[in-house]
């Protein structure tokens, strides 16, 4: 837990920030970002002005950002971050070798922009605005240092320049680095600004960045991303199928190759579409409808949409993901209906005619081998005109309920009934051999699964598992089609090693290496950052006063109050002005003013951060132990515990969309004193929300308003006007509180592509 007093690390430093109710904070923040929102990076060129100086000039299509900046070692790079700025450069790389500059790369998020500066070695740098362009000079450190160029930037708007920090003041801008993990030194850039005087009926709110979702995401979730695709190709195939051809700016780039339904998704993990190759392919050719192609968040994201069931291949070789498209193999011979005739025209007419004499015709005609069985006998009467021969035997065999096998160029012609019961005898030898089959053991380690979850996918009806490491049971249905095993088969886990023992014939355990190869993989994880934000703001004024008569310096013995004074209006811990008047004589007027004004203002921040897997629950929990006294029935007490602490309770499930659904539970309990009773102040919140990766959203929020006007007075007296304030005491007080409480689910890319 972090207590700020007023202080944000950013280019409003130093200024004390006023109390904001979300809503107008967050439109405040959306009206000061608006004014760089069309802003863009036309050009940059390297000159080199001296032996040790070397400038950079960046062209802007309007009034220069300034950036953000840090310094790498190992090798020399310099990072500048232009907030709301677009990319127009044409290239991603250039190299110049210009002076210090080695090259120069341009990487691009949504609205940030980032040039990485190669160096031949650490130098020092500073930044001047000339027109639409921002100069930034390079000189070599064994060089005498130049004194860094002074910019003025003022606007024109008086809410902007608040909004925005500009006082005289320095500023040092603290980037966090997002490419690089490793320490680095930041480099300040030092910006002088002069600030424009508000006008008095101005209302302006100054805008904390961690009550923005807009400032919080992009500090929070900031994810620089690059160009990641540099084609996409279709080519169609002969059987209606085809092969879309996905060219990669690197090989290292994690795809994710997903199907949902008749659509096939591809998902470039860290890497973007170009922004032109944003479009619809519109393919229209066999199986392949359309390809799609869009950016969500960080991610580029290809789309092949189909027109019926398919089935497909993936695979990549260097940075050239291929995926081939096929119909699906069918389960059964197709109708006569479905089937596509291919072979030579004929016209036949016969009457009351032999099938056996036609099926010879047909061979002559054809030049194919056709062997008729004994059983094949009946006459036949047709007229077919300009009929694919194939059709033809088709027809006639449908006709005679006659079936037909084909080996080779060899046909052969039998009933149905026969030719089903010839394969059924077929397969019972063939099941016959196979349970003389020698059985194989194979130690088969898993690396992500547990090996008891597998038992249960590879055995699940069949009763031939077993746990333990010892023991195996054999499946003992060999119609079971719910089993990976045969009749003769066992499995056993040794939950020690995360290792499945099978024993099997070879296809069997063929089969469940395939089902391993598909389950036993690293489930993708997520980071989820919740922030709290409790901010206060409290004002109170109280005047009060008290004032009696002396004699002879001492207060009269008939005092009416027990300070000594006639009336007795203070208050306490008062800022007090004493003083005497109306001296006649002996006797003097006594009288003592009092006033206390109080401004309090606080803001507390809570950021609980957790790593846990898909659709795994975890929970991180920072807090106190409070003691208290339980009594129970029979009179004895126990010794129990409360807990009050920041808690973060997080299930993740990643759609299948590349959004993060989660169900939370965050609770931020706070010890205090309740009429001398230790009390837990809670502030919790129980949601369910589907958000997209890296994407800052508020959950909730609670704002509170007290104000209090309290008068002690002495009646009548008090009502009198002028001289009724020596009778009166005022209190006033207002105290506001707001909480709201953000969330930052983030994907961790793994590197690893899913090509099934």
């Amino acid at each position: 837990m972090t207590v700020r007093n007023n202080k944000v690390m950013m280019m409003s430093n130093r200024v004390s920030s006023a109390f904001a109710i979300s809503a107008l904070a967050m439109s405040m923040v959306a009206v000061s970002s608006s004014a760089y929102a069309e802003q863009r990076i036309n050009n940059v060129s390297v000159i080199q002005t001296a032996p040790a100086v070397t400038q950079m000039r960046l062209g802007f299509s309007g009034a220069p950002v300034l950036p953000a900046a840090y310094q790498l070692d190992n090798p020399s790079r310099l990072v500048l971050d232009f907030e709301q700025v677009q990319n127009g450069l044409a290239s991603r790389f250039k190299e110049y070798n210009i002076g210090m500059v080695n090259e120069v790369t341009t990487l691009n998020s949504d609205n940030t922009t980032r040039l990485i500066v190669g160096l031949k070695k650490t130098g020092n740098y500073t930044t001047a605005i000339d027109g639409n362009e921002l100069l930034l000079t390079i000189t070599d450190p064994k060089r005498p240092v130049i004194s860094p160029v002074v910019t003025k930037v003022i606007t024109n708007d008086p809410v902007q320049d608040v909004l925005n920090g500009n006082a005289a003041i320095t500023t040092t801008a603290v980037v966090t680095p997002i490419v690089e993990s490793s320490s680095v030194a930041v480099a300040p850039i030092r910006t002088t600004v002069t600030k424009t005087q508000v006008p008095a009926d101005t209302m302006v709110v100054r805008v904390n960045p961690l009550l923005s979702p807009q400032l919080a995401s992009a500090q929070v979730s900031k994810q620089y991303s690059y160009d990641g695709l540099s084609a996409v190709n279709f080519s169609a195939g002969n059987d209606g199928g085809g092969n879309v051809s996905i060219s990669l700016a690197n090989e290292a780039i994690p795809v994710d190759v997903q199907r949902q339904g008749n659509k096939l998704v591809v998902r470039l993990t860290g890497s973007t579409v170009p922004r032109n190759l944003l479009r619809r392919l519109n393919v229209n050719s066999g199986l392949v409808d359309s390809i799609d192609t869009k950016n969500q968040s960080q991610n580029g994201v290809i789309t092949i949409n189909m027109k019926e069931d398919f089935e497909y291949q993936a695979y990549q070789s260097g940075n050239q993901l291929n995926i081939g498209i096929r119909r699906p193999e069918l389960l059964r011979e197709p109708t006569l209906e479905e089937k596509v005739y291919t072979g030579a025209a004929l016209s036949m007419e016969f009457q009351d005619v032999e099938i056996r004499s036609v099926l010879d015709i047909l061979a002559q005609f054809t030049e194919m081998n056709i062997v008729a069985s004994d059983s094949v006998a009946g006459n036949i009467t047709l007229r077919l005109i300009n009929v694919p021969w194939d059709q033809a035997l088709d027809i006639i065999l449908k006709s005679k309920n006659l079936g037909k096998r084909e080996n080779g160029n060899v046909i052969l012609v039998a009933p149905s009934t026969e030719l089903a019961e010839q394969e059924a005898s077929e397969l019972a030898a063939q099941q016959a051999v196979e349970s003389y089959a020698p059985l194989r053991t194979e130690y088969i380690r898993l690396s992500y699964a547990k090996a008891a979850d597998v038992l249960t996918l590879i055995s699940q009806g069949s009763g031939g598992a077993s746990g333990g490491s010892t023991t195996g049971t054999a499946n003992t249905n060999p119609t079971d089609s719910n089993s990976l095993l045969s009749n003769r088969g066992t499995v056993t886990v040794d939950e020690r090693t995360n290792t499945l023992i099978v024993k099997d014939v070879a296809a069997s355990i063929e089969n469940i290496h395939k089902l391993i190869g598909k389950i036993d993989i690293p489930v993708r994880q997520v980071m989820i950052e919740a922030r709290i934000v409790s901010a206060s703001d409290s004002f109170s004024k109280e005047l009060g006063v008290r004032w009696g008569i002396l004699f002879d310096g001492k207060p009269d013995d008939n005092r009416l109050t027990s300070s000594g004074l006639n009336v007795d209006l203070g208050i306490s811990n008062p800022a007090s002005v004493a003083f005497g008047i109306l001296k006649v004589s002996d006797v003097m007027l006594d009288l003592e003013l009092l006033a206390m004004q109080a401004d309090n203002r606080g803001e507390v921040i809570s950021t609980p951060k957790i790593l846990t897997s898909d659709k795994q629950t975890a929970k991180i929990s920072s807090g106190t132990q409070i003691p208290y006294q339980e009594a129970s029935a029979s009179g004895a007490t126990t010794t129990s515990f409360k807990e009050a602490a920041l808690s973060l309770e997080a299930t993740p499930n990643i759609t299948p969309d590349g959004k993060i659904g989660l169900q939370l539970l965050i609770t931020n309990g706070t010890p205090t004193i309740i009429n001398n009773q230790v009390a837990i102040a809670e502030d919790s919140i129980s949601t369910n929300v589907i958000v997209e990766d890296g994407q800052t959203i508020v959950l909730g929020g609670v704002f509170k308003n007290r104000t209090n006007n309290g008068v002690d007075k002495v009646p009548f007296l008090g009502d009198l006007p002028y001289i009724g304030r020596a009778f009166r005491k005022d209190v006033r007080s207002n105290t506001k509180e707001e909480l709201l409480i953000f969330i930052t689910p983030k994907l961790i890319n793994d590197g690893i592509s899913r090509l099934d």
